[in-house]
């Protein structure tokens, strides 16, 4: 028979960590006797929050960052693995891209910001690519770290039953390597959520960071707030999210 216990225990530690952080809140709140411009209560950014999801133009400031998002999530994503795989397998490759990455991959997405307003205006376009840069490099890194770190008996015994090399890297390599493969998937997504939304805060015309900035520009603190919290639910939701999709489909803990 299953306990319950664990289960109660998973449901409610989360409860009891946001109602502590909550209850911290209040009492910073009180205890300096801050005006709401500076730090509102709970109870305001609640109403607040409660303001903005009735309104249509909230989901459409929603909608927009997720679908910058997700397509240059999925840009990214696909367009590192494949690199990843290309230098894992092949040396000539990997010897030239290596210096083209590990130039790229330090320059953070932040600071292409002004240079996609430049090229691409307040379009979807500039904030997708740089959701797909900001993933890119940390698939390709971790792509090619994985595929080099498989074990070597499985490329022995692929070659023994007649596989070629790039079956062999699709078959076996890549599957593989899918587990750590995945957790980097995890975390790319954390980075190019944190890239769109920064990105909408100086050049976009719809978005959940643009949504913030005029909050800001107005005093509106517990929109401001409210619009903080539905940033992190999303991220962690979309984190969640992949964690699922990547433990149902590796079948992996």
């Amino acid at each position: 028979m299953i306990s319950a216990r664990p289960i109660v225990r998973r449901a409610l530690l989360p409860i009891v960590g946001i109602a502590l952080a909550v209850a911290a809140w209040e009492a910073t709140v009180l205890g300096y006797q801050l005006p709401a411009i500076v730090l509102p209560s709970p109870k305001a950014v609640v109403a607040a929050l409660r303001e903005l999801l009735v309104t249509r133009a909230f989901w459409r400031d929603v909608g927009v960052s997720l679908y910058e998002f997700v397509a240059g999530y999925l840009l990214g994503a696909l367009g590192g693995i494949a690199v990843g795989v290309l230098m894992g397998e092949w040396r000539v490759f990997r010897m030239m891209a290596t210096p083209v990455v590990e130039s790229l991959r330090f320059i953070v997405p932040f600071a292409w910001i002004p240079l996609t307003i430049l090229w691409f205006g307040t379009a979807f376009t500039g904030k997708i690519l740089l959701v797909a840069y900001a993933v890119f490099f940390v698939m390709v890194v971790s792509t090619t770290r994985a595929i080099a770190q498989v074990e070597p008996t499985l490329s022995r015994v692929g070659t023994m039953l007649g596989m070629g090399r790039w079956r062999l890297a699709w078959q076996v390599h890549l599957r593989a390597a899918a587990p750590t493969i995945a957790s980097a998937a995890r975390a790319a997504a954390a980075i190019g959520w944190i890239a769109v939304v920064a990105a909408e805060y100086v050049g976009a015309s719809a978005g959940l960071g643009l949504m913030i900035t005029n909050a800001a520009s107005s005093l509106a603190t517990p929109v401001v707030i409210a619009g903080m919290i539905v940033i992190g639910a999303i991220g962690a939701g979309v984190s969640a999210l992949i964690g699922w999709l990547s433990r149902a489909r590796l079948d992996y803990r």
